[in-house]
């Protein structure tokens, strides 16, 4: 996790960020609807040259860009992704602020075991965070491509953690990582996350139905 954060130059921003929540969450949304915005046109632009099954795809043309065409559910699907990203890159910054927070002075290595704040519910927020994130793209490009791409980010993102806890977590703090393993059972979402992504997975899918 704190290698994600040393490729952002998270050093560089971390004060500053500590300092001001608000407007830590405040830079992590403008990022959010701008990283989204650009990346859902991309993607939506390589998706023209793979063949894939999108519902829907008889309704009227709204309009074209690029080469792009977009019909009105398009405009749904795309608010209700955009809403869950947001979301999830605002979690992400504020996570990012707590993992530095235990990081040793010039180094990238933890000093202690996070416990608190986020790491209280969920033993890899995250983790967790980038599901979430994937579950907006998932929702916006009503792709069966998409949907597979992102059920095998979901098992990544699981097998991950397994393996961080068992090569890098457990060898460092040993008895302490396994006494909170016992007390925080949950390893990437909580409750509402798990609705967040269920929603998402069942608002794509529900086009193939009907």
């Amino acid at each position: 996790m704190l290698k994600y954060e040393k490729k952002l130059q998270f050093d560089k921003q971390y004060n500053m960020l500590q300092s001001n929540r608000s407007l830590q969450k405040i830079i992590a949304f403008v990022w959010g609807v701008a990283g989204y915005t650009l990346l859902f046109f991309l993607i939506k632009y390589v998706l023209l040259y793979i063949p894939d099954v999108q519902p829907w795809n008889d309704f009227d043309t709204w309009f074209a860009l690029g080469g792009i065409r977009f019909i009105k559910v398009d405009l749904v699907y795309f608010v209700c992704g955009l809403i869950i990203f947001s979301y999830g890159t605002v979690r992400l910054s504020q996570i990012s602020v707590q993992n530095h927070s235990a990081k040793k002075e010039g180094s990238n290595e933890q000093r202690k075991l996070l416990v608190n704040g986020y790491y209280a519910k969920v033993r890899h927020p995250m983790y967790g965070t980038f599901i979430i994130l994937q579950a907006g793209f998932l929702m916006s490009l009503r792709s069966l491509a998409a949907m597979i791409l992102a059920l095998i980010i979901v098992i990544a993102q699981y097998m991950n953690a397994i393996i961080e806890e068992k090569h890098q977590l457990i060898p460092i703090f040993g008895e302490e990582y396994k006494r909170y393993t016992k007390n925080v059972k949950t390893i990437l979402l909580n409750k509402l996350e798990i609705i967040i992504f269920t929603l998402a997975v069942i608002g794509t899918i529900i086009g193939f139905i009907f």
